[in-house]
């Protein structure tokens, strides 16, 4: 993501076939495993600022980030506009810091900002993502400097969201740019130090990676503004989740508050010219005074002056830090037609410590009506050392210096990088050769362990058959009786069906007996059953003789047909004949009944 697209040197359709499709397939896939293998490491986070050098490293546990070491150094006067002595001292920092950590980690990210530092918000056409980078490129040509040659210029982009407007429709780009020269002398610096860079970032960016994990439920809806105040300079920047809208630098810093005090002013002992050393006593001590403060007496090396005579001094500053922000967040509602107005404003920066900085922005800011400084250390399950206490005071001091260092070491480190090709190749080869050296052992030993337990498993199944073999042919014998058994019980099963289909269907006999004799009432004499062989349905006739001590012999007989018919075994019952007994001295009959047989 280093180089334009030169439209000049762009391939044709047919060098982009499918003989180089498996090559970016692998390309995406080695950047992915470099990505994780990186956010899984405890990388080293490096900004140098104009005051302060920040260093940071942070390890995650469980989703959580836990501070293993933090370091924040002030930078000496005659240092400050001296590179050359900066990175001497950076140095130092930086083995002072790996020394007292004992880190094995030597990863690093490194923040970039001031001059060479370009950041555009483009509208491209809806392109796929190999036509997007040389639309971009073109339209980043238009944006910067004539003086500055694009190929000498290192920038990433990505997508913050889609525009609509008379004119069409397309793609809203961020896209941050650097001089390689700017990017070349950090890496050569984080070398010298023995880190290996895997990430150059810039400030906006840093910011926009620390939001989410300061806000517990950010929008890609609702813009998030950061100030961030700085020692020469301050950046305005807008955010729609984590994605950067727009930066605007501010050209007044910390600094320019110093340089505003050290001015001659009347004290009880007289006129007094003040140093710069003493008018950055002062801002620490005292900051800002407010209007309600206007006769109170601060106490200072000079004896009590008033407030007015302080924020005399510091009003044409801050009147002009006041006017830029209001001009430039009426530009950003204006151009990028934000549908909430800007009422909240967080800050970060050394510099946003000054004492009631909030207030007075708060104040005279046009609709705002939320100034409060980040709060970076939602970010932060817990510290490393057993000084929790001590840590935690320590980092809320520094909480504003530490925001952006923090952005860089949560995470991938932010949207964009601006690592030269180059590294980003040596990041590959290392990571390679660090998953060959110890890949290669590890599959060798997972390979003898394989082979040995399908060994074992090969000696333990060939007993296993040698036994199952043994067992066989003892129970050869016995098998070969439960075969001739099962061959003779289905010989029998087929006679008995045989049997049955050449007798034919026949009644339930014991049934039909059984039910017989429960129906046939006392008087009832049965004398004779017979069947009518041949017939079928099969008849039974009933032959007997029947008393009726208390009634007519007739009717008992008839309610003895009408027990029959009501049985399940009989239908059709008839009685055939009767035949009254003229000598018994009880009322008798003989009679004959048939009926057909249910089955």
């Amino acid at each position: 993501m280093d180089k334009p697209l030169d439209p000049q040197n762009k391939k044709s359709p047919k060098a982009a076939g499918a003989g180089f499709k498996m090559p970016v397939v692998f390309n995406k896939l080695l950047n992915a495993l470099v990505e994780f293998f990186i956010s899984s490491q405890d990388v080293i986070g490096i900004d140098i600022g104009t005051s302060y050098i920040k260093i940071l490293q942070l390890q995650k546990k469980n989703k959580k980030y836990v501070v293993r070491k933090c370091i924040t150094r002030a930078l000496p006067q005659a240092v400050k506009d001296n590179n050359l002595e900066k990175r001497k001292l950076a140095q130092e920092f930086v083995k002072e810091f790996i020394a007292e950590t004992h880190s094995k980690s030597t990863l690093g990210r490194f923040v970039i900002s001031g001059k060479g530092i370009f950041i555009f918000s483009l509208s491209v056409p809806f392109l796929n993502k190999k036509d997007l980078r040389g639309a971009v490129g073109i339209e980043l040509k238009k944006r910067l400097p004539f003086q500055l040659d694009i190929n000498n210029v290192m920038f990433d982009y990505f997508v913050t969201g889609q525009f609509r407007d008379d004119k069409g429709s397309g793609l809203q780009i961020t896209c941050i740019a650097a001089d390689r020269q700017v990017i070349d002398e950090q890496v050569q610096l984080l070398k010298d130090m023995n880190i290996r860079p895997v990430t150059i970032n810039t400030i906006p960016d840093c910011l926009g990676n620390l939001l989410p994990y300061c806000f517990d439920n950010l929008s890609n809806k609702k813009t998030t503004t950061l100030l961030d105040i700085g020692a020469n300079m301050s950046l305005l920047n807008f955010y729609k989740g984590k994605n950067l809208v727009f930066s605007r630098d501010i050209p007044i810093g910390g600094e320019h508050i110093t340089h505003a005090m050290a001015k001659p002013i009347n004290s009880p002992g007289g006129a007094m010219n003040i140093s710069s050393e003493e008018a950055e006593k002062l801002k620490r001590n005292i900051g800002i005074p407010l209007q309600d403060e206007a006769n109170v007496e601060f106490l200072t090396d000079f004896g009590p002056l008033k407030g007015d005579q302080l924020s005399g001094l510091l009003r044409p500053t801050l009147e002009r830090l006041v006017m830029e922000i209001n001009r430039t967040t009426s530009y950003y509602v204006k151009s990028f037609k934000s549908e909430n107005p800007i009422d909240e404003i967080y800050l970060t920066g050394g510099s946003s410590r000054l004492r009631n900085i909030d207030k007075f922005l708060l104040y005279n800011l046009e609709g705002v009506k939320k100034i409060e400084s980040l709060n970076i250390l939602k970010t932060v399950k817990s510290w490393a050392d057993t000084g929790v206490l001590k840590q935690e005071l320590m980092m809320e001091q520094a909480m504003p210096h530490l925001a952006v260092v923090f952005g860089l070491c949560l995470g991938s480190g932010g949207k964009v990088n601006l690592l030269p090709a180059k590294e980003k190749l040596e990041q590959k080869a290392v990571f390679l050769s660090t998953a060959l050296r110890i890949g290669l052992p590890l599959i060798l030993l997972l390979s003898l362990v394989f082979y040995g337990l399908n060994y074992g498993n090969a000696l333990k199944y060939k007993i296993l058959i040698s036994n199952v073999n043994s067992e066989i042919n003892r129970l050869e014998l016995s098998a070969a009786q439960v075969r001739e058994y099962s061959l003779m019980q289905g010989k029998l099963e087929q006679r008995k069906q045989f049997l049955s289909m050449a007798k034919g269907k026949q009644p339930y006999w014991w049934g039909l007996f059984k039910e017989l004799s429960q129906i046939t009432p006392p008087g009832v004499i049965i004398q004779k059953i017979a069947t009518v062989p041949g017939k079928t349905p099969q008849e039974l006739h009933l032959t007997g003789k029947i008393f009726a001590k208390y009634s007519m012999v007739d009717l008992e007989l008839s309610q003895y047909v009408l027990v029959l018919s009501d049985s399940p075994y009989f239908a059709h019952v008839e009685l055939l004949s009767s035949k009254n007994d003229m000598y018994s001295p009880i009322p008798a009959a003989d009679f004959e009944i048939v009926c057909q047989l249910n089955y």
